[in-house]
């Protein structure tokens, strides 16, 4: 295939549409998992959190050799060699990885383990009709996720007010009404892309609106707006050039049965399955029966938070990777510790929000010091949709850190 071919959007032969999507997914995972190599290769800088307790895995130098069988794995496949064994056994040494970390489970981590089984499994035209409900999933449940009130005074306030400040605006000038419907137009925006892509009288104004909802975006957090990682931006722009070749061709699902093509129904079959289910699960988020990043919601702001606090009593003997996450004093002898600035700064990226696993984070460093150090931590659940109130659970000292991680349905201790 010619990078002529790859630009040239006329074409409805299917095999050609997939090729270009496993391109454009392929350089876009590269380069993340470039980017985020301190996630996968233990430098004993930060704890690990797996999602099976006892999960075992390499430690020190050995670690990277899984991340260059998956760096190589994912190179093969997107330069075409071998690409459907060779995308195997990237899904493969991907979903290990990811067993053995919960903040691997990163939301682009997860589109590539879905749509790469898809391209695995399933023949192109399949392949591709799958991929397009899947994106059309991804935002309709990121905009569901953001209708509520945390979002419309937290998370969708600093959203607008980024945008719109470069331009000399200031919300809080607004009438509350203007600027609440200002706040709720991006998940109504979201959800309205999700039904004019799966309309095909609509889809190429939902390719449209994509796009420019992608653009937004990347303007808010980008270097002149919120600077979020660049891993995020690369992400974005991946979205935009995928969801272009998904759904800028027409093509129609083959009816033809040869031996071939009955063959690859078969082995898809199960991924089929594990598609539905990874679609209508994200229903059950709200109620904690799935996480927030598998579930799309995306910066979303009733997802679960955890809050550490270490007492000052202890601050000089803290190591300096600690110690220079700290927050400003209060009025009282605990400061707040930045577990998410601690990981963007170790790893790369931000940590994996759900509730258990940042309650192993805290574990880890309460163990680092043999249970000895003033920590306190406190949980806080979902937010409610329309009031925003969330319960609240403290923990003080190592003791009663380990005991909230007993209550978690999936592990939330760390490795060690």
């Amino acid at each position: 295939m010619s990078w002529k071919d790859f630009f040239t959007s006329e074409s409805t032969d299917t095999g050609r549409i997939r090729d270009r999507l496993r391109l454009a997914l392929g350089l876009a995972t590269l380069v993340m998992l470039v980017l985020s190599w301190p996630l996968w290769i233990d430098r004993g800088a930060f704890p690990r959190v797996p999602f099976v307790a006892g999960f075992p895995e390499l430690k020190g130098s050995l670690t990277f050799i899984p991340f260059a069988v998956l760096l190589a794995a994912v190179g093969l496949s997107t330069a075409g060699i071998a690409w459907k064994s060779s995308m195997a056994i990237g899904i493969g040494t991907l979903l290990v990885l990811i067993l053995g970390d919960q903040h691997r489970f990163q939301p682009w981590t997860y589109q590539f383990l879905m749509i790469g089984i898809l391209l695995v499994s399933l023949p192109p035209d399949r392949a591709l009709l799958y991929a397009r409900w899947w994106f059309a999933a991804l935002y309709f449940y990121s905009g569901l996720s953001k209708l509520d009130v945390s979002f419309c005074n937290e998370l969708g306030n600093l959203f607008l007010v980024t945008a719109v400040r470069p331009l000399g605006l200031e919300p809080a000038e607004w009438p509350a009404a203007g600027r609440m419907a200002a706040i709720l137009a991006m998940p109504l925006w979201e959800i309205g892309v999700a039904i004019a892509l799966i309309v095909p009288r609509t889809r190429r104004m939902g390719l449209a609106a994509a796009l420019v909802l992608h653009t937004a975006l990347l303007w808010i957090l980008g270097p002149w707006g919120l600077r979020h990682s660049t891993i995020v931006l690369v992400w974005n722009v991946a979205m935009m050039v995928e969801i272009a070749i998904v759904f800028g061709p027409n093509f129609s699902c083959s009816t033809r049965a040869d031996a071939a093509t009955r063959r690859e129904l078969w082995l898809g079959r199960p991924a089929q399955f594990l598609f539905w289910i990874a679609v209508i699960l994200p229903l059950c988020e709200r109620k904690g029966w799935f996480d927030a990043w598998p579930g799309h919601a995306l910066y979303a702001s009733h997802v679960e938070r955890t809050e550490v606090f270490l007492h000052e009593a202890q601050w000089d003997e803290l190591t300096p990777d600690l110690r220079a996450h700290l927050q400003d004093p209060g009025q009282d002898s605990w400061r707040r510790f930045d577990l998410t600035a601690w990981s963007r700064e170790a790893r790369g990226v931000p940590i994996y929000p759900q509730g258990r696993a940042c309650n192993g984070l805290a574990e880890a460093i309460a163990a680092r010091y043999r249970g000895r150090l003033l920590i306190k931590v406190v949980q806080w659940g979902p937010a409610d949709r329309w009031t925003g109130r969330r319960s609240r659970v403290e923990c003080l000292g190592f003791k009663a850190i380990q005991r909230q991680g007993n209550g978690y349905r999936l592990n939330s201790h760390p490795a060690g």
